[in-house]
């Protein structure tokens, strides 16, 4: 009788803990169940419960312990090895987290929310196509899985596949329409994908369903910017700010759309996150670059270089960047067209349009060139298209000797893409470091033109240092030394290129632009062997969107003196200068 009473109250006393559990009273239930642990040592549903509400309560380490045990005691339990890969994944801990999330799925193959955290973690780890498998999967197992439609979007997104992000997103959507996350994102591969007015309703729509999602105004800022649209791109970073006044993303938006003054309130709010204490590294770096440019906007030379120079800095740190890594791909890539014998040759794959690629270092006046090209009624401006990188990696031209199987494959899968966005005759693929694949193009484009954008060596350099990029490619602009030796680097390789293409390459002057807008405009037009268009001419008054850190000055007429600017901070760009003149 005294055992079954026994029984009866560690029944009740479970059924109480699952009670203040799902109440949120986690620390009532860590404390009466480590109470009970000392008498039922062997119990895998408390040492469980335990594992889970420590988790709750973000003590990682010690849910961790506490899943383990439970699986010690109980190695067929399949939600205990579930939640061990939950914590591990928070803890960083991916590989064991995998580990954790097989075992699961072994024990429980139906087991969908372990094939999406799965997914989750193999998208940590880089491994995309076995994520996009582990989705895939969960989505057969449950087809109104709106999370893991999601998740294929973000995994898509990340390998540029854009479109197929739009339609997952749009998916998920379909099967949650109160889906917030799913709109942003959704919105995010419009806007990527040029589709801005669609952008635009998908944020507000996130919005409306979350009136306090920072990033979503933030984003809606983005998307209004790049259209023309400033004082609607302002408003929405200071709702953002409002929202969230610690949101260092928006300070640094709002303060590259205006020239800040004294008693901009957004300058006031901004001093006081940096001088917060427990700033994250993430937004330390947004919030430096933001005050950066706003002291230098103020004449304080001293103060913009020093809160520039902590940005730069901790974005250097966290890329993990030296220049020896771009040495050694500038140097392999030299190594392989030199080796390369096969000579140039129509190519089958039919592309709807001609392409036009615009390249050269970033901050050259590529923006520029597209808008003006863009403004002609024959050309479509693409943007900064991923298509060409992504290609030439789907091929191993780094370890082995490139064949014409992989010019092939690089023109067929660029043609794939490009053919989706426009039926005009001419495409402009303006993307800045596609100098380092001129080979590929010349190879796999014969028909395509490519126009190499000069400018004033310390008006690159500085222009890069003075921005925040997000992309990895951008990983050299983030020191001074780094981006002088990076130029020379780009300098070399471009003159391989024209000895090894003679005739192939038209450098195109950005100073010489700014001084004869019209002459230098018709000889490229000559070059491009297009019909002339006045209206090239005033190209400020093209209203596409653009995404590039250029989207604000091309908005205006051609004007002089803008590759000087560096000299307002020559004490402060001594490095960068010494280096770029060295021989």
């Amino acid at each position: 009788m005294k055992k079954k009473s026994t029984k009866k109250l560690f029944q009740n006393t479970i059924e109480e803990l699952v009670v203040m559990y799902n109440q949120g009273k986690l620390k009532n239930v860590i404390k009466k169940a480590k109470q009970l642990i000392t008498q039922y040592p062997q119990s895998i549903f408390l040492w469980n419960i335990l594992g889970l509400t420590n988790a709750g309560i973000k003590k990682l380490n010690e849910a961790e312990k506490c899943f383990q045990t439970t699986i010690k005691l109980k190695p067929d339990f399949v939600e205990a090895h579930y939640n061990l890969g939950n914590a591990q994944k928070k803890l960083g801990k991916h590989s064991d987290a995998l580990a954790s999330y097989a075992q699961a799925i072994k024990l429980k193959p139906d087991f969908v929310e372990a094939h999406n955290n799965l997914g989750n973690t193999q998208k940590e780890l880089g491994k995309h196509s076995d994520a996009l498998a582990s989705y895939a999967q969960a989505i057969k197992l449950k087809p109104d899985f709106a999370l893991a439609y999601n998740n294929l979007g973000k995994t898509q997104k990340e390998i540029g596949k854009h479109s197929d992000a739009l339609a997952s997103y749009a998916q998920a959507i379909k099967l949650k329409p109160d889906f917030v996350e799913a709109h942003y994102n959704l919105g995010n591969a419009q806007k990527k994908l040029g589709k801005h007015s669609d952008a635009l309703a998908s944020y507000a729509q996130a919005i409306k369903l979350k009136p306090d999602f920072v990033e979503a105004h933030n984003n809606l800022g983005n998307t209004q910017k790049e259209l023309g649209k400033h004082s609607d791109a302002l408003a929405s970073y200071v709702r953002a700010i409002e929202k969230k006044p610690d949101y260092a993303q928006s300070y640094i938006n709002y303060v590259n759309l205006v020239k800040i003054k004294y008693d901009d309130p957004i300058l006031l709010q901004l001093e006081k996150i940096i001088c917060k204490k427990n700033i994250s590294e993430e937004d330390k770096v947004y919030s430096s670059f933001a005050m950066g440019k706003a002291q230098l906007d103020l004449n304080e030379f001293d103060k913009g270089f020093k809160f520039l120079n902590t940005g730069n800095s901790l974005r250097k740190k966290k890329m993990k960047y030296t220049i020896q890594k771009s040495k050694n791909i500038f140097s392999k890539i030299m190594h392989r067209f030199k080796e390369l014998q096969f000579k140039e040759e129509k190519l089958n794959t039919f592309s709807n349009a001609q392409p036009i690629f615009i390249l050269g270092m970033p901050r050259s006046g590529t923006t520029l060139v597209e808008q003006i090209l863009s403004s002609h009624s024959a050309i479509c401006g693409a943007g900064e298209l991923e298509f060409l990188k992504n290609a030439i990696n789907s091929i191993d031209w780094q370890n082995t000797k490139i064949q014409k199987k992989d010019i092939k494959k690089i023109r067929e899968e660029y043609i794939f893409q490009l053919n989706k966005i426009s039926k005009l005759p001419y495409i402009t693929d303006k993307m800045p470091l596609n100098f380092q694949w001129i080979g590929f193009i010349v190879y796999a484009f014969p028909e395509a033109k490519i126009i190499h954008l000069k400018r004033d060596a310390m008006a690159v350099c500085w222009s890069n240092y003075k921005l925040n990029f997000e992309s990895e490619g951008m990983a050299f602009s983030f020191d001074q030394i780094d981006i002088a030796k990076y130029y020379k680097l780009y300098e070399d390789l471009m003159k391989y290129w024209h000895e090894k293409f003679p005739k192939k390459i038209y450098d195109f002057n950005y100073e010489a632009l700014t001084k004869n807008q019209e002459e230098q405009t018709r000889k490229l037009f000559e070059y491009l062997e297009i019909d002339w268009e006045k209206a090239v001419l005033n190209f400020h008054k093209n209203d596409r969107a653009v995404q590039t850190a250029s989207n604000t000055q091309i908005r205006q007429k051609i004007y002089q003196g803008s590759s000087q600017e560096w000299k307002n901070y020559k004490p402060w760009l001594q490095p960068m200068i010494n280096h770029l003149n060295k021989n």
